[in-house]
């Protein structure tokens, strides 16, 4: 794609990731509450909450090969698709049981919306705004799911009870079906890679215990987001008396931090580092929920503790992914393995909440999750600095620069072409110093020109092509 276009072309895409985040997030905070009005235990629900990482971890690791190479707009459009289906699927049952199965094929649909738009997303943008990318990626869909609890809670008004909650799935259902139709026209279409092929992942190429230790990070991002935010804190929102309006603000609280985490946050990473970010945030989540569990027992703390719960929920999302690239010989083999790592993550969030409900109850359970987040701040200090010095504001200079060399005279030509036992007739020499003559201008020009390389997350690096198109206009700018 021309250089010049890309600017529109993030514009619309994120306008594609905005509408998809509305889309996904009227319904992800009041999926719990569905499954306890259904029938379902506070256990079976996070349970349920959790299962779309059993699609997730599916897709990704039997897709690492497929879903990256579809073309943008078939995958973000049959992701929405697919969502639809399953949020309508949920809103017609009266069973909690066909509610999780909805919610595993959800899950499909989410697989196909993050390995394709995160592929999308780092190939819109220059190499060493990766980080940046990713996270503008994540701000804009959040952005758009940061709306959902306040529409979700206004919709489950109008209808009192479960019927409401269920009005609200299909709302959902319908959301993402008209944006499918967006997605199709509005996606970028860019060159296509590799065919897509499925198999088991090849080439993840995770090495060495830091890239390991990252991928944890990356587990635990999805868990805090699985068994935290959307678990934990609507059930004690619902047990501390919250309607769905209520809970709806209290959790927007939480998604204004969470995007703006995800947004600044991964920006400022870019130029200053993912250490110092990632482990405040861990530090600063862990008192925090520390705080929900033991001394929170009425709707206003409990609605500033969620806002402050959003700045970990966020930072855990995106900079992971951010080191793992940082750390990776290959991006697309950095962005698989972390897509498989946060799916196991989002399995174990459920099912840590779920254990820690039936043993303690709720409070104990928010007091685990705050002792996984001492844990990922002890392992992210262990991890160091994973920011590329050659990414940072103030590059070291080259070691050594390139000198011109001087055209030498016609007799020290000659005198050349005899050391290297070449003989060359009065004329062929003559002619060779006129060809070198009259091409030499034209070869300065060309070494003054920008030769920009296009580097992707599924593409090898492509030849340059800004000299050949000065070459094929013969030499003019």
């Amino acid at each position: 794609m021309n250089k010049a276009a890309l600017p529109t072309a993030r514009r619309r895409f994120h306008s594609v990731v905005l509408l998809a985040g509305v889309g996904s997030g009227v319904t992800a905070p009041f999926t719990a509450l569905l499954v306890v009005g259904l029938g379902g235990t506070t256990a079976w629900a996070a349970f349920v909450v959790s299962s779309m990482g059993l699609s997730l971890l599916l897709v990704d690791f039997f897709g690492t090969r497929f879903v990256p190479r579809l073309a943008s707009a078939s995958a973000l459009t049959a992701s929405m698709v697919v969502f639809g289906i399953g949020s309508l699927l949920s809103a017609a049952t009266t069973n909690w049981l066909l509610v999780g199965l909805a919610r595993v094929l959800q899950g499909f649909g989410t697989a196909l919306f993050m390995g394709g738009g995160v592929v999308l997303a780092v190939r819109l943008v220059d190499p060493g705004r990766r980080g940046g990318a990713i996270g503008t990626f994540n701000a804009v869909w959040f952005l758009g799911i940061a709306s959902g609890p306040i529409c979700g809670g206004l919709i489950a008004a109008q209808v009192p009870g479960t019927d409401g909650l269920r009005l609200l799935f299909a709302v959902c259902g319908a959301v993402n079906l008209a944006g499918a139709a967006v997605a199709w026209f509005l996606v970028p279409r860019l060159p296509a890679g590799p065919p897509p092929r499925l198999g088991l992942p090849r080439g993840l190429d995770v090495r060495g215990r830091r890239e390991w230790s990252v991928l944890v990070l990356a587990g635990l991002g999805q868990a805090v987001r699985s068994g935290l935010a959307l678990t934990l804190l609507p059930l004690l929102g619902a047990r501390l008396g919250m309607g769905p309006l209520g809970l709806g603000v209290a959790l927007f609280a939480l998604a204004v931090t969470d995007v703006g985490a995800m947004h600044f946050g991964a920006g400022w990473a870019d130029r200053r580092g993912r250490l110092v970010p990632l482990a405040a945030a861990l530090g600063w989540g862990s008192v925090a929920v520390t705080a929900l569990g033991t001394v929170v027992h009425d709707l206003l703390t409990f609605t500033i503790a969620a806002l402050a719960v959003g700045v970990t929920v966020g930072s855990t999302w995106v900079l992971p992914v951010a080191m793992a690239v940082d750390l990776a010989r290959h991006p697309e083999a950095a962005i698989a393995a972390y897509r498989i790592a946060s799916d196991v993550g989002m399995l174990a969030g459920g099912l840590l909440a779920a254990l820690g409900i039936t043993v303690g109850g709720i409070h104990a359970a928010l007091l685990g999750a705050a002792a996984l987040l001492v844990g990922g701040l002890l392992l992210t200090v262990s991890i160091r600095e994973t920011l590329p010095l050659s990414t940072s504001p103030h590059p070291a200079p080259p070691l050594t620069e390139e000198e011109p060399v001087p055209l030498p005279p016609i007799d020290q030509l000659a005198l050349l072409a005899a050391y290297q036992d070449l003989t060359l007739t009065p004329e062929r020499l003559a002619q060779a110093h006129g060809t070198h003559t009259e091409g030499r201008p034209m070869l300065e020009r060309l070494r003054a020109l920008p030769l920009p390389f296009v580097e992707s997350a599924t593409e090898p690096v492509c030849e340059p092509a800004t000299a050949l198109a000065w070459i094929a206009r013969g030499g003019r700018s």
